[in-house]
């Protein structure tokens, strides 16, 4: 298996248990609450909210398990390095330290401290809840999901695109678990609910409630996916022509299957739960449908786990052939919706060594700029970042000679560009520089 193989595994398995994580909570705040209220069953009511705690324990400990893999993934990525040596060589705390995602990673595990916190005294089997803690806990569910938008295709514009483009992500998120992950939660439910009058009812407050907050759930997909979709595809030819907008093309067309089940159970099968004979055949019929959902949100997470590790269709491109970098190099590229930048460090290793910057649009053709600034960042903490003006050859690239590289390591590299329209574009990325021979 080859790492693009493993990190599409990894992001589908930290996907769904994030997204579970934050459906049990939801569930139990604005689901369960009311619906175990209308069940004269103690016991029953005990019994679910139990279960629905194994469920939320679970979810988040697979959630830390495979977010640190995730992180490990991407470090060894970034630096190019065996897994042993990132923890060796403490590449590791150099990404969660310096970069974007890494930031976003140690964030999200405050986050998730704090949601377990919450969990131990919201899924208590014998008592609901006190409104300010279920308060908190659905802030802070939401804001496991939604923190996820900072590891994806969103971050990284400005303008009013960077403000945009994210808040759609994080809002996106937020739905998604808010339907996908309590579907199986309502299948439990309704599995557990007795066919009796008070059980009845409970199913019947549970698929309503359920409903009330799937349609707004669905409201809000339908309105960030186009806000995304305008962003990532840009237009008919990129959809139809790129495995990103065909995969995208499978999951609205499951998404849309999900909504006419969902319709279906809100129109014509909870109706019939009024406690007489019609009830366990509407119920069975609701399982079903529920767990048939599940099944298509399960695919949907899958798609957007394999989504996440290719360019957006909007950014498919050919890069420019310029020669070969070569092979005792540093280079990275780095791509954002205003420009790019590809920068080699000639040789990649501790010592002297000199710095090529290309820049480059959307199209990839060269960027007009009128001056830019390089800053390189040692790995090793309190270290003094080196800052160089560059200046541009006949090629168009821009060339930064006589840098002194003092250590090896995962450095951090910025490129600080004023554009000939006068507007500033800054790009960053960590770059590996090996040790001097």
């Amino acid at each position: 298996m080859d790492w693009h193989d493993t990190m599409v595994y990894v992001r589908a398995i930290h996907f769904a248990a994030t997204v579970l994580t934050a459906g049990v909570v939801f569930f139990a705040v604005f689901i369960a609450a009311p619906a175990l209220a209308e069940c004269g069953a103690a016991n029953g009511a005990r019994a679910f909210r139990s279960r629905l705690a194994a469920i939320a324990w679970t979810s988040l400990a697979l959630c830390v398990v495979s977010g640190a893999a995730w992180l490990l993934l991407t470090a060894q990525a970034m630096s190019q390095q065996p897994l042993p040596q990132v923890w060796s060589q403490g590449v590791i705390w150099t990404v969660l330290l310096q970069t974007h995602f890494g930031n976003d990673w140690l964030v999200r595990l405050v986050i998730a401290g704090l949601l377990a916190g919450t969990l131990v005294r919201l899924l208590q089997p014998r008592r609901s809840a006190r409104p300010w803690l279920a308060t908190a806990a659905v802030v802070l569910a939401a804001a496991l999901i939604g923190s996820l938008a900072w590891a994806g295709h969103a971050i990284g514009a400005s303008g009013i695109e960077g403000i945009l483009h994210p808040a759609a992500d994080v809002l996106h998120l937020v739905a998604a678990a808010a339907w996908v992950g309590t579907l199986p939660l309502l299948a439990l439910l309704l599995a557990t609910a007795e066919r009796e009058a008070a059980s009845a009812a409970m199913a019947k407050v549970a698929t309503l409630r359920f409903s009330t907050l799937g349609i707004v759930s669905v409201g809000t997909l339908l309105a960030t996916g186009i806000v995304n979709s305008w962003y990532l595809v840009g237009g008919m030819t990129a959809l139809v022509g790129t495995t990103y907008g065909r995969l995208l093309i499978v999951k609205v067309a499951l998404f849309f299957g999900m909504v006419a089940i969902a319709a279906a159970n809100r129109f014509r099968f909870t109706p019939r739960l009024a406690g007489d004979h019609t009830t366990t055949t509407a119920l069975g019929k609701l399982r079903r449908n529920a767990v048939i959902e599940t099944l298509g949100g399960a695919v949907i997470l899958v798609i957007v786990a394999m989504l996440g590790t290719m360019p957006p269709a909007g950014h498919a491109h050919h890069h420019p052939v310029y020669g070969a970098v070569p092979a005792d190099a540093a280079f990275v590229h780095i791509h954002t919706e205003q420009g790019m930048a590809d920068v080699t460090i000639m040789p990649g290793r501790a010592g002297p060594a000199r710095a090529t910057i290309r820049l480059w649009d959307a199209d990839f053709a060269s960027l007009a700029a009128k001056y830019l600034t390089v800053t390189l960042t040692p790995p090793a903490a309190g270290s003094t970042p080196i800052t160089r003006y560059a200046s541009q050859d006949a090629s168009e690239a821009w060339q930064v000679d006589d840098i002194e590289l003092s250590q090896p390591g995962v450095w951090t590299v910025e490129v600080r560009v004023l554009l000939g329209t006068n507007q500033r574009l800054v790009l960053d990325a960590p770059i590996v520089i090996e040790p001097e021979q």
